[in-house]
């Protein structure tokens, strides 16, 4: 991957930059493997997840990234800019949006609490990095569940987990804006994993803890997500499933 590209005006007008800047190339798929131990999915490719393993490992990672974007807006102490704000509040939207379709669709996420890195609320630069590895699994994980959806035929759900996967790139995106990055760096989004379970050395820390983890965090209510968006909403949108 080549290296980032910076918007100097970004970095000179957010005090959020200040911590970001030390990152200067760490916005990398090679990032996963200091943070998260992440496998590649070479050797994967003879295993069939069901539909009922992706939609349950896709609502874990949905409340994850509820959890994620609930945590920054509530108590996050660096400071962030009110289109920053307004960028995090459509994103939580978002995945709450996700997270109902998954249930309602059969999906069950694993937990409700979720292990973050200790300073993860006071370090913009590994709020930033965090979150921009998260973005790019789950991308990558709803791009591998789209493919498997396809294989076994089930073209409506395979068409929605596509535009899962869209809306997560956008997240990105705006995650790598706060950073002051170039938010539309890749000509594609990155095919990290070839099957959704192969995103679980990804989530293992979050769900299990471990060195520089702390917590649990409980998973936000649907009564909190409504009050941390103030009346923030996403435009309406429908699933595939439910326009053909």
């Amino acid at each position: 991957m080549t290296a980032e590209h910076t918007k100097p005006s970004i970095v000179s007008r957010r005090s959020l930059i200040k911590g970001v800047a030390s990152l200067g190339g760490g916005l990398m798929v090679a990032s996963f493997a200091n943070l998260f131990g992440v496998r590649t999915a070479a050797a994967s490719h003879d295993r069939q997840d069901d539909p009922q393993l992706i939609l349950n490992l896709a609502a874990t990672a949905e409340t994850l990234a509820t959890t994620f974007y609930y945590a920054a807006l509530t108590a996050a102490t660096f400071e962030l800019e009110e289109d920053d704000i307004l960028y995090l509040k459509l994103a939580l939207d978002a995945e709450k949006y996700h997270l109902d379709f998954l249930v309602a669709n059969g999906g069950r996420a694993l937990t409700n609490q979720f292990y973050v890195p200790a300073n993860l609320l006071r370090d913009p630069a590994l709020f930033v990095q965090v979150g921009a590895d998260a973005e790019t699994a789950f991308v990558g994980a709803y791009l591998a569940a789209t493919r498997r959806f396809a294989e076994l035929r089930l073209d409506r759900i395979a068409g929605t987990t596509a535009q899962h996967a869209c809306s997560e790139a956008q997240h990105l995106a705006l995650i790598r804006e706060i950073g002051g990055f170039a938010p539309n760096n890749l000509a594609l989004p990155l095919p990290i994993y070839y099957n959704v379970s192969d995103a679980v050395p990804t989530l293992a820390p979050f769900l299990q803890g471990g060195q520089g983890f702390i917590g649990p965090v409980i998973a936000p209510t649907p009564a909190q997500i409504a009050a941390a968006l103030g009346g923030v909403k996403s435009d309406p949108t429908q699933p595939y499933t439910k326009v053909f």
